[in-house]
């Protein structure tokens, strides 16, 4: 079977990373600026953010500060973020490469299937960075929802966080689709009000999968 798994909150802490993110870049500005090191991250979180005025895409973060304040060398804060992100391991769940291990185990093909709204760039560094890609067949990211993406969803297995493109694929009539709702992560608070079964973990999921029958 196909088994197609996001990879933001599914597999990858990726708030984790986020605050190493932030925490790294305003260290950096921090070297060279007269700004406290405590005053930089306060402008740098309140403006990596979703929606108009604010910027949800750490390297026009970095050139923007760059650009308006702090006019430090964008190249070179740019190699310090990437170093975060190249040690990406250090961000995935416990569970997530036990799972693909099984699957891979059971001879499913296994793929990830990640959404980023700015630029498949980011994703690509990050994934890149989590060493997952030897335990996958392959990657897809997209910044379109998934379930507008033309494959034969009849023949796939999803596994996501994100109600809205639980949503997007559960309309398109997957083979199966599974929630992972993890306590206190970013979408664990919002409903899909559809009958979509939910798993607090990977772990949780792998047990379900390992008492019903998946052709191959």
């Amino acid at each position: 079977m196909n088994f197609f798994i996001d990879f933001d909150h599914t597999l990858y802490n990726t708030p984790l990373l986020t605050k190493d993110m932030l925490t790294t870049l305003a260290k950096y500005i921090a070297q060279n600026s007269s700004d406290h090191y405590e005053a930089i991250l306060k402008k740098l979180t309140q403006k990596f953010k979703r929606g108009a005025n604010n910027i949800f895409d750490i390297y026009k973060l970095i050139a923007y500060f760059s650009e308006t304040e702090y006019g430090y060398d964008e190249q070179k804060a740019t190699f310090v973020i990437n170093n975060v992100i190249a040690k990406g391991k250090k961000y995935l769940f416990d569970d997530a490469i036990p799972f693909l291990q099984y699957l891979k185990k059971q001879q499913h093909k296994v793929y990830i299937l990640s959404y980023n709204e700015n630029e498949v760039y980011f994703q690509t560094v990050k994934i890149a960075g989590s060493s997952l890609l030897k335990l996958v067949n392959g990657v897809f990211p997209t910044i379109t929802l998934k379930g507008d993406i033309p494959f034969d969803f009849s023949k796939c297995i999803f596994i996501d966080d994100k109600p809205k493109d639980l949503i997007s694929i559960y309309q398109k009539n997957p083979y199966a689709i599974f929630r992972i709702r993890r306590p206190n992560d970013t979408y664990s608070d919002l409903e899909t009000d559809l009958p979509i079964p939910e798993f607090s973990s990977l772990n949780e999921l792998k047990k379900k999968l390992e008492k019903d029958e998946i052709q191959k």
